[in-house]
Parts: structure tokens; sequence; C-alpha cells
């Protein structure tokens, strides 16, 4: 349990620098694109009978949703990180060759990519949280029918989704997502806050996604009982 949990908070956390690249020196956000590759191989061997059971037992909704949502992170990590190394100026420089490494359009999909892979990661741990919650829960020892926890919890989604949402528009998630070409440093209006929050607003960003994946999943299993 603390070592999935561990594992889950490192994952988390190289992906929101990885996200602040332009908060940091490249040679850093080129490192840790390399160390992430390591707890993305270990997330996936420690979740590996999720790929052999895909074709045992009945696909309901949830499910299906689950699958799309994995599938998709999947996918837009490998897209990610291969665009990645193609634009690399030190660590794997000229492995693709000087046009890769030059071209508007791969550093664009890697840009893009990258966003769709913090989506996606909000997701699915959305869509896991109930479970990974609860484990939490009765590790800590927490107590649940308490007014503090309700409340406290009441209080952290809302400030979530407040700061998801500005969070959203000052990285300018929606031009990122599909594709618009953006100058960081004169076009994003996230960029002319402090370090402290700009990470925060990612942070927020991901926690809305969590939370969309967690409601989501709840109104699914409540209309298949």
């Amino acid at each position: 349990m603390k070592k999935r949990i561990f594992l889950d908070g490192l994952l988390f956390a190289l992906l929101i620098f990885l996200m602040c690249f332009k908060m940091f020196p490249r040679r850093y956000h080129e490192a840790m694109g390399v160390v992430i590759v390591l707890p993305i191989l270990l997330h996936l061997v420690w979740n590996r009978s999720w790929f052999t059971s895909l074709r045992r037992g009945e696909w309901s909704a949830y499910r299906k949703i689950l699958a799309v949502v994995d599938i998709l992170l999947i996918v837009s990590t490998i897209v990610a990180l291969v665009s990645g190394v193609a634009i690399a100026h030190r660590i794997f420089k000229g492995v693709f060759g000087l046009a890769w490494q030059r071209s508007i359009l791969v550093h664009q999909l890697h840009i893009t990519s990258s966003y769709w892979m913090l989506l996606f990661s909000g997701l699915h741990l959305g869509l896991h949280w109930k479970g990974l919650w609860w484990r939490l829960v009765q590790w800590r020892g927490w107590d649940v029918s308490s007014r503090s926890y309700r409340l406290g919890t009441r209080l952290a989604v809302t400030a979530v989704i407040v700061f998801g949402v500005a969070g959203s528009f000052l990285h300018r998630v929606g031009d990122r997502l599909m594709m618009e070409h953006v100058f960081f440093r004169t076009n994003t209006p996230a960029r002319g806050f402090s370090l402290a929050a700009f990470v925060l607003f990612f942070v927020a960003i991901f926690g809305m996604y969590a939370v969309v994946g967690y409601w989501t999943e709840r109104r699914i299993t409540r209309k298949s009982i």
C-alpha cells in the first residue's frame, strides 16, 4: 500500500514538474523526462493484470470508459515521450535528426500530447479514486463520519474546481489541447504569476479532471444498481 502511494505520488510530482518546463532550465526538463519512464514502467508492471483481463468478464459502461481513458493515457504518454526525444537539445540530441528537432509541428505535438496526458492522468485517478481513497482512509485512520472530515473534503473539492477552471484559462489549456500555437512567454497569462502559483494551477487542473473522473464513476455505478 505504502509503495503504491509513494509511486503514484512520485508520478504526480514528476508530471507536474514536466508541465512547468518553462520555469526551469531545459536540461532539468529533459532529465526528468527520462526519470519518469521508470516509475511509469513500474506502474504498468504492478498493474499488468489489467492487460491480461481485457478479454475476460463483462464490459460494463464503467469498464468501457475506464479502458478508453487508460488507452488514451498510454497513447498520449508514448507520443509525449517520443516527440520529447525528437526535439531534445541535450540528452538525446540528434537521435531523430535536425529536421525533427527544429520542426514546429513536432514541438506542438509534444506540448499537445503532454496536456492530453495531464488530462487523462487526472481522469484515470478520478475513476480509481473510490478504492484508492478508501485504502488511504483506512491506512491513516480518518473518521469519515466526522463533521470536520466532510467539511474539509467539500472545501478541498471546491477549491480544486475553482483553481482548476482559473488555471485552464491562464494556461490556455484549450488551445494546447487543440494544438493551437501558443507563444509561452507572451500569450500565456499564467506566466505572469509566481512559481508557486504557476505550479498550483497545474495541480488544480489535474485535480479538476480527477474530480470529473470521480463524479463520472459515481454516476455510472449508481445507474447500474
